[in-house]
């Protein structure tokens, strides 16, 4: 199957200092694909340079076959490809729905001008009833699961995560998580960071291991979660440790 989202060689620095080294990978229509590594391993640096947020030294993105890289964000959004970033960013002072209609904005669309209000909180249960109200005075679980709902406003064909359950209680975590696999269910293709080693690889199709910059190991999510050499060489924790860690 040819690969929705490819990257080729990707090389990204910091004031010199190189955070992405080499790295390729691919995503295939309805995976999710996990990048898995310490913090500082590059793996935002790999989202962030496929979003266009930041440019890459050397290497090439394709999607649907087709470089995007040198593109700004704006013009990547509208192609397809969204990322709901790390700490959520969601704007505190808005109301829930207006921050989700800054999500569709990105793609010339509002929302809830095709679906009803009722279809929104079959979705998003844990949001239906606070449309009206400022953001700022969601918990940590609901800003996440609005940053979500954000990003799909602009109706991704690939959605980035950058850390989907960072800074969450377990139980939100696996509220979080489960709301990823819907999206799955549904169709979405996902290319996902994110420190829950063991919650992760239960969730993703295949994965990628990233240490210093390059990949270290990659593999189907089944194999890599049963190879105990994973977690003790490359993480640093036991794999009971890496399935409770949130």
């Amino acid at each position: 199957m040819t690969p929705v989202l490819e990257v080729r060689g990707l090389r990204v620095s910091y004031g010199g200092l190189r955070a992405v080294d080499g790295v390729s990978l691919e995503v295939r229509h309805g995976e999710i694909v996990s990048i898995i590594g310490m913090n500082g391993a590059g793996k935002s640096s790999i989202l962030n340079a496929i979003s266009g947020i930041v440019p890459p030294d050397e290497g090439e993105i394709l999607f649907d076959g087709e470089s995007i890289g040198g593109l700004a964000t704006h013009a990547i959004v509208a192609r397809g490809i969204v990322q709901v970033p790390e700490g959520r960013m969601i704007f505190g002072t808005l109301s829930v729905e207006e921050n989700l209609r800054v999500g569709a904005h990105g793609r010339g669309g509002f929302l809830l001008r095709e679906r009803t209000r009722a279809d929104f909180g079959r979705l998003f249960p844990t949001l239906a009833d606070k449309l009206d109200r400022p953001a700022a005075g969601l918990s940590g679980g609901e800003a996440q699961v609005l940053a979500l709902a954000r990003g799909l406003a602009a109706e991704p064909r690939v959605l980035l995560l950058d850390e989907p359950s960072l800074g969450l209680a377990p139980k939100l975590a696996a509220d979080v998580f489960d709301l990823i696999q819907r999206l799955r269910e549904q169709g979405l293709t996902i290319l996902m960071v994110e420190q829950n080693v063991g919650r992760t690889l239960a969730l993703a199709d295949r994965a990628y291991v990233l240490e210093s910059g390059r990949i270290a190991l990659q593999g189907s999510a089944s194999e890599l979660l049963s190879d105990s050499r994973l977690v003790a060489n490359y993480l640093g924790m036991s794999s009971t440790s890496s399935c409770n860690t949130t």
